[in-house]
């Protein structure tokens, strides 16, 4: 008894359909990853050991407390850097952050003044 051998085309599609299911659930899983999140409010306390902001505390408008570490922050027009945010502590301008949480830690990730948001209770 003689084994048929396959030609090479069809050894070639068997192996291209796992590895295509493959790829499309590593990119279905990695959007599946930390969405973004937002909180506005007024800034109450800000870290800035060596005058390098890393942190910042946020009551939102709901009252709640929110602690942030500072992360890749985007800036552009609109969005502004950490070091901005001592500013708003001094005058109670509201702010709204863009964040991850990442290990159960907020991580800031964009900072942009919230004139909508008004004061907090």
């Amino acid at each position: 008894m003689t084994r048929r051998r396959r030609p090479l085309a069809v050894l070639r599609a068997r192996l291209a359909i796992p590895a295509a299911v493959v790829l499309a659930a590593s990119l279905v899983l990695a959007g599946c990853g930390a969405s973004d999140e937002a909180a506005a409010g007024i800034v109450v306390a800000v870290d800035a050991p060596g005058g390098q902001v890393s942190g910042f505390t946020l009551r939102s408008q709901q009252g709640e407390t929110i602690t942030f570490t500072i992360g890749d922050l985007q800036v552009d027009d609109v969005a502004f850097p950490a070091a901005h945010l001592t500013e708003h502590a001094v005058t109670g301008a509201p702010v709204a952050v863009e964040y991850r949480v990442v290990d159960g830690v907020n991580v800031a990730r964009r900072l942009v003044d919230a004139p909508w948001a008004g004061p907090s209770p």
